[in-house]
């Protein structure tokens, strides 16, 4: 039988990468962050966009921080907490110009990554081509998962 479902995408070496990049449009956000003069708004799975918020009225664009399978962050002490391709990583700030990678703990429960979306059919996770960092639609023949 064919139904519609999702096909897991997984993460390569190139996505461990950490990159300060300029910024993006935001398009899929998730949890917001307010520190100091600055506002960050995470994009669920991709990242998080850095915006310079001296002026609340008008938030201005400083970067985006490439963190594949984000979707929390935290930060105290000028160091930036968050997940990334199973890993909890810190970060250095310095006034976001620059992110240099201070230590990693790996999140030994995040070892499938990314959920399937609710309530669909999916083409199984096989862990040993890696982490899930998100899902592709497509056609599947007689699929054994289904998430809840």
């Amino acid at each position: 039988m064919n139904v519609e479902g999702y096909v897991p995408v997984y993460g390569t070496t190139e996505n461990t990468v950490i990159r300060l990049l300029t910024p993006q449009v935001v398009k899929n956000p998730g949890k917001i962050y307010l520190y100091e003069n600055y506002l960050l708004i995470n994009e669920v799975n991709r990242g998080i966009h850095i915006y310079n918020n001296e002026d609340p009225a008008i938030p201005l664009p400083v970067g985006f921080a490439e963190l594949t399978g984000n979707t929390d962050m935290a930060i105290r002490n000028g160091i930036l907490y968050a997940d990334h391709m199973g890993s909890l990583v810190a970060l250095t700030t310095n006034d976001f110009t620059e992110l240099a990678e201070v230590g990693r703990l790996p999140i030994s429960k995040w070892l499938l990554g990314v959920p399937p979306p609710s309530q669909s059919y999916f083409e199984c996770i096989d862990s040993s081509k890696g982490v899930v960092i998100g899902w592709k639609k497509q056609t599947l023949k007689d699929p054994d998962c289904y998430a809840l």
